[in-house]
């Protein structure tokens, strides 16, 4: 005798295009965007620090400033460095809280 009290059996993982219209919001985009979103923020920051090693670059073949010129090319790898870290902990704090929604979920259709 079939278990009338079992949950429904969930559908099949969705894709991004599939989970954009879905009505019900069974199926979440953000955590499928995350991966773009990290590599997006990871080219932004290799660039802007890159113009800043290029400006550290620029400025130490000046006569007078050549001390802040060398001050930023020490710098610019540490800001790369600083900034990806924050970029990785905000996004790896994405993934957590989606995650744990995913297994609560789980945990629900079990009841």
């Amino acid at each position: 005798m079939p278990d009338r009290f079992q949950p429904a059996p969930r559908p099949a993982e969705k894709g991004l295009i599939g989970a954009l219209f879905d009505a019900n919001f069974d199926y979440l985009v953000t955590p499928k965007l995350v991966k773009l979103w990290y590599l997006v923020a990871l080219l932004l920051v290799t660039l802007q620090c890159a113009v800043l090693f290029g400006f550290g670059v620029w400025i130490s073949t000046w006569d007078d400033f050549w001390a802040w010129g060398v001050i930023l090319l020490v710098a610019s790898p540490l800001v790369w460095l600083f900034e990806l870290l924050l970029v990785r902990i905000f996004m790896e704090a994405v993934v957590v809280r989606f995650k744990s929604a995913e297994h609560l979920r789980v945990i629900k259709d079990k009841i």
